[in-house]
């Protein structure tokens, strides 16, 4: 397909989010240990990819919109967990990230996602000294790229 470019996502919605620890290089199995929490992915930095450690806990959202209430989710089950999140930071010099991987349905049908940061989210965010970042991808979910590919 000639429309296909890194954030072209194809013909479904997949939105999902997810808490992870990242450095360049620590040993996942003291975060999963120390947290009791079973991470859904972890990446371990090799040469020349990746570039770095990740330890991660998603949630997947599928096609929904309401990606807010997925956030309230991920912070029930890390917010208990403030304490000993701070303190695997500061022993391993690790960071901590919220990403939101986000489709927006090209179909001027379909709603944009969306979600907000209350109060809640904000001070736990900051309790933690997290990061947030967004990944948004396109979705066509009318096949409007292949009809302009014929």
């Amino acid at each position: 397909m000639s429309h296909e470019k890194l954030t072209y996502s194809g013909t479904e919605c997949n939105n999902y989010l997810y808490f992870s620890f990242d450095a360049e290089y620590f040993d996942t199995e003291k975060i999963t240990a120390e947290l009791n929490i079973e991470p859904t992915y972890v990446m371990i930095k090799k040469e020349p990819v990746p570039k770095s450690t990740a330890w991660e806990y998603r949630i997947d959202a599928g096609n929904k919109i309401d990606l807010e209430s997925y956030l309230q989710q991920l912070i029930d089950i890390f917010e208990p967990k403030v304490e000993i999140i701070n303190g695997l930071k500061s022993k391993y010099d690790l960071t901590t990230r919220i990403q939101f991987v986000v489709d927006i349905d090209i179909n001027p049908e379909s709603s944009t996602p969306y979600f907000g940061l209350n109060k809640r989210a904000v001070d736990f965010l900051a309790k933690t000294g997290t990061e947030v970042d967004f990944a948004l991808y396109k979705a066509d979910t009318i096949g409007l790229l292949q009809k302009s590919d014929e």
